[in-house]
């Protein structure tokens, strides 16, 4: 029979007689990636600088104030590992990924709209330098896609979550562009960060970024993993599509003189390029009047919630207001974009769990609860199958083999994770069998049926005015 254990993924114990029990993890190793604090040199460098850390390197922590030993005091890495664990994440399986920071200097652009080769930018105006011939632009941000021309000479609007620019006027000759840029690609690959979720484990990566290309970073890293059976899934910030200009007095080098914000009603033309069951968007991402995100803990709720335990209209921890607060309205319209939205109003709430690629006819499990419960039978059918290799492939081996997986199957109904068999109704069903090809090859077949979860009530009041 099958029983539950707070770690990641499931695990078969074996004896000479075969498989004698399945233990299915109820938790998801987290793994944070984000900006640490760096040094000139642009190397990783927290608030106790003799510690050796260094970027694309997984890093684990025994007590909250060593993400401020390692990352730096205020980072937004050592700030989303801290959030992660007030939110539901287990220490023992957390890790934080600092990304590298890359130098770009004397770019070259000769138009008078275009887009850099790098992203995402880092969001500091001191770090960006447009030069047209001796003349340095005004450097200002923008986040409704392509910028448009702005009315200031001397003045460049730029995109840092996209790369997209435009200047006043055409470059004389040509621009110069010098920046710095976050590489979340290099950092999602590094081979030490691919081996932290193990074959037949389940993990999370939480990415504190809201550009899409880095999305689309995250969403190629995360398809790789899962065929080798690390089922990992993904959580990321929306890319805004809009902003708020802000007074000159109000602007400093980290705002750029704009707030990121999104335009619901217009939200179909984003740039939204994931569409996947293993991604999982969220809108708004930002804490109000700040750059960081609050990715840290929307991972730490999803990877430290149990499995029996769905997530919908759960509390952050943590966070008092966000950049932007959503009406029904507009909440409901990013959500029709396959996007969870997130409401602040004295509580910040997490109103949805569905993926990227929800309500695609082909999606098999198109919601976050859906796909856990699916992660876990996938890999409760190649642990037992697995188990079988190297034994007589024969009908008793492959009967002792579809026997128990429909016990894990019946334990898995009990626990009120997928639905019953009733009557004429076949919600869970398996089949071992050996291939008509190979003989050598035993093929499994698993269907099941998620339990859906309550996300709407619907109410008739009858007033008696009798």
């Amino acid at each position: 029979m099958a029983t539950f254990g707070d770690f990641p993924g499931v695990r078969v114990t074996t004896q000479s007689g075969g498989v004698t029990s399945v233990t299915v993890g109820t938790a998801d190793t987290l793994v944070v990636f984000g900006e640490a604090d760096y040094n000139a040199s642009l190397e990783v460098e927290g608030d106790d600088a003799t510690l050796d850390v260094s970027a694309a390197e997984p890093e684990q922590i025994n007590a909250l104030s060593e993400a401020d030993a390692k990352f730096g005091a205020g980072s937004e890495l050592a700030e989303g590992m801290k959030e992660a664990a007030q939110n539901g994440a287990s220490l023992d399986f957390l890790f934080g990924v600092a990304v590298p920071r890359e130098q770009v200097t004397g770019e070259t652009q000769s138009a008078q709209e275009g887009s850099l080769a790098n992203v995402e930018l880092v969001e500091d105006t001191d770090t960006i330098v447009f030069d047209d011939g001796g003349t340095q632009l005004n450097v200002e941000f923008r986040y409704s896609g392509a910028p448009s021309t702005p009315s200031d000479s001397d003045t460049v609007h730029l995109n840092p979550l996209t790369g997209e620019y435009a200047a006043d006027t055409a470059p004389g000759t040509e621009f110069s562009v010098d920046y710095q840029y976050n590489d979340f690609t290099t950092a999602l690959q590094a081979r030490p960060v691919r081996n932290i979720v193990n074959e037949n484990e389940t993990g999370l990566y939480a990415v504190l970024s809201d550009s899409d290309a880095v999305s689309s970073a995250l969403n190629a890293e995360v398809s790789s993993l899962r065929t080798d059976y690390k089922l990992v899934n993904g959580v990321v910030p929306a890319e805004p599509n809009d902003q708020e200009v802000l007074d000159p007095a109000n602007t400093t080098a980290t705002n750029g003189g704009a707030d990121a914000r999104f335009d619901p009603s217009t939200y179909s033309t984003a740039n939204q390029s994931v569409s996947s069951e293993s991604i999982y968007k969220f809108a708004p991402g930002r804490e109000e009047d700040v750059t960081k995100t609050i990715a840290g803990g929307f991972g730490g709720l999803f990877a430290g919630n149990d499995i029996t335990d769905p997530i919908y209209n759960d509390a952050l921890s943590g966070y008092t207001s966000l950049e932007q607060v959503l009406s029904k309205t507009e909440a409901d319209n990013l959500r029709a974009e396959n996007v969870i939205p997130v409401r602040s109003g004295g509580t910040v709430r997490v109103q949805g769990n569905r993926s990227t690629a929800f309500g695609q006819s082909d999606a098999v499990a198109p919601d976050f609860f859906t796909r856990r419960v699916t992660d876990r039978v996938i890999l409760i059918g190649k642990q037992v199958g697995d188990a079988t290799i190297g034994r007589i492939n024969d009908a008793d081996t492959r009967q002792q083999a579809q026997r128990l997986i429909t016990s894990e199957l019946r334990q898995l109904v009990q626990s009120r994770l997928i639905q019953p068999n009733t009557g004429d109704e076949v919600n869970f069903s398996v089949e071992v069998f050996e291939s008509s090809t190979d003989p050598n090859k035993v093929n499994i077949n698993i269907s099941i049926t998620p339990f859906g979860i309550v996300k709407r009530i619907d109410e008739t009041v009858t007033v008696d005015t009798s």
